[in-house]
């Protein structure tokens, strides 16, 4: 990691390369430069590449830095000279931020995680019609800044800083960037100029320990659904070198290396080949960008499809910062990227979608890249999830660490769940076809996990009777509407409903906030209402059925729900993550029937 020098009184647009070791920027080398002389705005990429062209070719020390966002005109900086930045190792404690503390302030996405998980759906679907082969489905986060300039940098250079680590001051705005992704370098051997891409495609989570750790990195390596997603990217990027390099010169060494960061493993391979005499470096931008890594393939294709999908343009966000100086040209791809304009940051997040891509699965893996940002935290209160487990698997497992996700927990407290929820299943008797699953999360990231054969509350006989009990407030939930383990409200109501029953917990204004062990809904014609959340908890199962409804033919919605509209429901029915869905007694209908086999068929909940 790397100490960075103050600026000076009067310093403009600052430029920071901070590469965490040899396969970083130019070999590792870190390197500082203020002042630029020129700074021109709405080139072309064409033109960009002129610039770039013409820093590699001077024989002065000149240092061209080219902006290049991802759909938008490109900013070309030009300094003369630059210095050396020698590395230091920052604390966890860097610029007075600790790792669990977030770095931007009241985040709202682009995409909500339900909306996300439809997408990565319609994605399958698009890849079934034959009309792309692999998509990289993004969206972005946006907040008020915790901290500004390379104060912020320095923060997410500790906790996450990576080989293409680079910070940059702009006309309106600031780009601090710790991304591990080269995009394009190009350097000269004897006569000969060599490029080089380094895609990387394929993530997973860092273990709670070294053992853990290492089964998951090897997880990775031989995971078929990410190789499979990794190799096609591949392929697009030989494509795309081969267009400006000598015939039979492109070739990919290493193919499908896992490499560490400090919060997740990805895979990485190396395509490299010898530049044409006449390739120009316009021609080689033309060529590969953007990178393929976080567009798709077929390219033009994924491009399209993907604008379709993210709802707004992506900005800096999977572009590219290229600097080139006299017989070296480098290039990060500007992912795990905050960018600063006045005291808003955004940070794009995003995964790469195959037709084998399970939904909830990729959204968690878009909050895990979102981690530098949001902090490795801990919950606020004490959390608690309740699984169902079958044949030693828990089938809801991505949902209840998405949920915990949103409740605060961080990388850290996940990969302890992780741990936790795998110590618990070895334990389990593997010939059972059914279990519950208790995980609670404490304040200080402790995780206990027990399995018991305790019963759900929904498995009663004839179903259980829906009842409404009064309460004074709505009670008050964790950030993301997630399930606390201090469950006193939800627990008197239960009780006061008796056996054989799940209370409805309802305002004295006759509004429904929601069930006590599980998310009521009702079906008014194709309609699926559910209480909005909050005040309700964000239910596994209540997400899991608004994921399902699509092919089962309905709608779903939240809605402010009363007791009346639970009396006049065509249909009445429970969901919670141990049972799936059962109707209330005396209100079954054609939907509960309709998403119980839908639970059977992607979860292997068995159908009452």
């Amino acid at each position: 990691m790397m100490a960075l020098p103050p600026l000076a009184s009067g310093e403009r647009y600052p430029l920071l390369l901070a590469p965490t070791g040899p396969r970083g920027w130019f070999g590792g080398s870190g390197l500082r430069a203020v002042d630029p002389v020129e700074v021109t705005e709405g080139l072309s990429l064409a033109e960009a590449g002129a610039a770039l062209q013409a820093a590699f070719d001077a024989e002065e020390p000149v240092l061209v830095a080219a902006v290049v966002p991802y759909e938008a005109p490109v900013t070309v900086l030009t300094y003369c000279g630059w210095s050396e930045v020698d590395a230091e190792q920052l604390g966890p404690e860097a610029g007075g931020v600790p790792r669990a503390a977030p770095l931007v302030h009241g985040s709202r996405g682009s995409l909500s995680g339900r909306e996300y998980r439809a997408a990565v759906r319609e994605v399958r679907q698009r890849i079934a019609a034959g009309d792309v082969y692999v998509l990289n489905l993004t969206y972005t986060l946006s907040g008020a800044a915790a901290r500004h300039g390379t104060e912020l940098f320095e923060a997410l250079h500790a906790r996450g800083g990576a080989e293409m680590s680079a910070f940059l001051g702009m006309p309106g705005r600031e780009i601090a960037s710790v991304s591990p992704e080269r995009f394009v370098r190009v350097t000269c051997e004897g006569d000969t100029r060599v490029a080089e891409i380094w895609p990387i495609k394929g993530t997973c989570p860092r273990g709670a320990d070294a053992a853990a750790d290492d089964a998951l990195a090897a997880g990775l390596a031989d995971d078929e659904k990410e190789r499979a997603e990794h190799v096609m990217v591949v392929d697009m990027e030989r494509n795309d070198l081969g267009r400006v390099c000598e015939p039979g010169s492109v070739e990919v060494v290493p193919l499908l290396e896992v490499v560490p960061t400090p919060y997740c493993h990805q895979m990485v391979s190396r395509v490299r080949g010898t530049l044409r005499e006449d390739a120009s470096f316009a021609d080689l931008l033309a060529a590969t960008f953007p990178c393929g890594s976080v567009t798709g393939a077929p390219k033009i294709a994924a491009v399209r499809i993907a604008g379709e999908l993210e709802c707004g343009p992506r900005g800096l966000y999977t572009g590219s910062l290229v600097v080139a100086r006299p017989g070296e040209l480098d290039s990060s791809v500007l992912i795990r990227t905050a960018v600063l304009e006045g005291d808003r940051l955004t940070w794009g997040t995003g995964c790469g979608i195959t037709c084998e891509s399970d939904p909830v699965a990729e959204w968690l893996e878009t909050l895990l890249k979102a981690s530098p940002v949001l902090g490795d935290g801990l919950p606020p209160v004490a959390l608690r999830e309740t699984c169902r487990v079958a044949t030693c698997r828990v089938p809801l497992l991505a949902y209840h660490l998405s949920r915990l996700a949103c409740g605060g927990c961080g990388p850290s407290v996940l990969a302890r769940v992780r741990a936790g929820v795998g110590r618990a299943l070895a334990s389990a008797d593997p010939t059972a076809a059914y279990g519950r699953l208790a995980v609670t999360v404490g304040a200080e990231g402790d995780v206990h996990a027990e399995i018991s054969a305790v019963p759900s509350s929904l498995h009663v006989e004839g179903g259980p009777a829906a009842v409404s009990v009064i309460v004074a407030a709505p009670p008050a939930l964790p950030p993301g509407a997630a399930k606390p383990a201090e469950r006193g409200v939800w627990d008197a109501a239960q009780r006061q409903a008796g056996p054989g029953a799940q209370a409805v917990l309802v305002l004295a204004d006759g509004r429904v906030i929601d069930g006590a062990t599980a998310s009521v809904w009702v079906r008014q014609g194709d309609t699926l209402l559910t209480p909005m959340s909050p005040p309700a908890v964000a239910g596994v199962a209540r997400e899991a059925v608004f994921d399902l409804v699509p092919g089962c033919g309905l709608r779903a919605a939240e809605a402010e729900l009363t007791v009346a509209d639970l009396h006049d429901a065509d249909e009445v029915f429970f969901s919670n993550a141990v049972a799936g869905v059962v109707a209330a007694r005396g209100r079954a209908g054609a939907a509960v029937g309709v998403l119980a086999a839908a639970f059977e068929r992607e979860y292997g909940f068995p159908v009452s």
